[in-house]
């Protein structure tokens, strides 16, 4: 989706723009998400204290977070990064920077949604935070203070109006915060093809080839190689989500990223109605109400880019989903397992190459990759092209990884 998003601002500022992609109708990660437009998660992952969690997390089979054994020492980089990144300072400009994006989220996917024919099936529907009890929800009042810091609305709901507003969810569940900022997508799937046809049928030309490499020469990018020719352009965009790592290492410019794998299933016939968006705060999962059915997803594993997928972490998500919502009807689900690209910072990598001229980065937005989209191709394609403007990308420059 950030990729797509890219070619529709460039393409909307009169540049000539094709997408190459291995498998343009995808479905790797913008494919199979919650199909939430997170817009008010301004909280960074890494917060402090967090790491007193993580070997909870680790020993519980039912937990939100799983690293393969074999990967743990290319992941430790990363890892130590991502709590470095838990202090008090680093928090506080993260969530700015998180911000500075998700400010605009509307203000950008609308014109893009009514566009393309889709602004009807986006919905602001909101989420609803569900936990145990009131005890849990003062039990992180950091990421409630950083919301609150950056303008974002939520409503607190004892018992009685959490099992109103959802009277789906079962007793285990006493207490919710409402979000009504979040916004819903009807399928994910759906609206990522109806923007790549979109493009294409506006002329946008789309190549299903590999990458191999970067094009380079006299010291500037000149396109990307494919196993079948080479594509040149005045501007390469890398757009290639958790894939991205590898070609900007081709450039010198390193960065931390890694495949924080993501599983779901979604159920045709659910058996129950939601009205929100729910996400399980001490379990960390969702239940999202899409048009295709109820889509019970989490789970935060690392294990690379090859590693096969691991369905037990769908299933027991449904398990989980079964707890708290007792008459949900698990049965006839299609699993999904997608890559997010997750960065140690939470922050995308957004922006020109600071090396190589005709180079540009647009890729690592972890969670928040179909939240910010749009205004990911917007700010790229201001800076680029409208630099009076004074989109400010520094917060984002690949070169804080050097």
């Amino acid at each position: 989706m950030v990729g797509l998003c890219c070619a529709y601002a460039l393409h909307a500022r009169g540049v000539k723009v094709t997408l190459v992609d291995r498998d343009p109708a995808g479905d790797k990660t913008s494919y199979g998400n919650a199909g939430a437009l997170a817009i008010s998660e301004c909280v960074p992952h890494s917060l402090p204290g967090q790491i007193w969690s993580i070997p909870k997390w680790l020993l519980d089979p039912m937990g939100p977070l799983s690293i393969r054994p074999a990967h743990i020492p290319a992941l430790l980089p990363w890892l130590l990064s991502y709590l470095g990144h838990s202090r008090k300072a680093n928090v506080a400009h993260i969530a700015q920077a998180l911000q500075q994006i998700n400010g605009r989220v509307n203000a950008d996917y609308d014109p893009m949604l009514r566009a393309i024919g889709y602004a009807d099936k986006v919905r602001d529907k909101g989420c609803i935070r569900v936990y145990d009890h009131y005890k849990s929800f003062k039990a992180n009042p950091i990421e409630w203070r950083i919301r609150k810091q950056h303008g974002q609305q939520y409503q607190l709901l004892g018992e009685d109006e959490l099992r109103r507003m959802e009277p789906a969810i079962g007793k285990a569940k006493r207490f919710g915060v409402f979000q009504p900022q979040w916004r819903i997508i009807d399928d994910p799937k759906a609206l990522v093809g109806c923007l790549r046809e979109w493009l294409m049928a506006q002329g946008v030309a789309v190549v299903a080839a590999n990458v191999d490499a970067l094009v380079m020469q006299d010291k500037q990018v000149i396109g990307v190689k494919t196993p079948q020719s080479e594509q040149l352009a005045d501007l390469t965009v890398v757009a290639a989500g958790a894939w991205s790592k590898q070609l900007a290492q081709q450039a010198g410019e390193p960065c931390l990223l890694e495949s924080e794998r993501g599983y779901n299933t979604t159920l045709p016939y659910p058996n129950i109605e939601l009205n929100h968006e729910l996400l399980f705060a001490e379990q960390m999962f969702v239940a999202a109400p899409l048009s295709i059915g109820i889509r019970v997803g989490g789970a935060s594993e690392f294990a690379g880019l090859n590693a096969k997928p691991n369905y037990q972490r769908s299933d027991n998500l449904l398990r989980l989903a079964q707890r708290y919502l007792p008459d949900l009807d698990t049965q006839n689900g299609t699993q999904w397992m997608g890559h997010r690209p997750s960065t140690p910072d939470s922050l995308p990598v957004l922006g020109p190459s600071k090396k190589w001229p005709g180079l540009a980065y647009a890729f690592g937005h972890s969670h928040l990759g179909m939240t910010q989209a749009a205004s990911s191709g917007q700010m790229l394609a201001e800076a680029l092209l409208a630099p009076e403007i004074g989109t400010d990308l520094s917060a984002y420059c690949i070169s804080r990884f050097s």
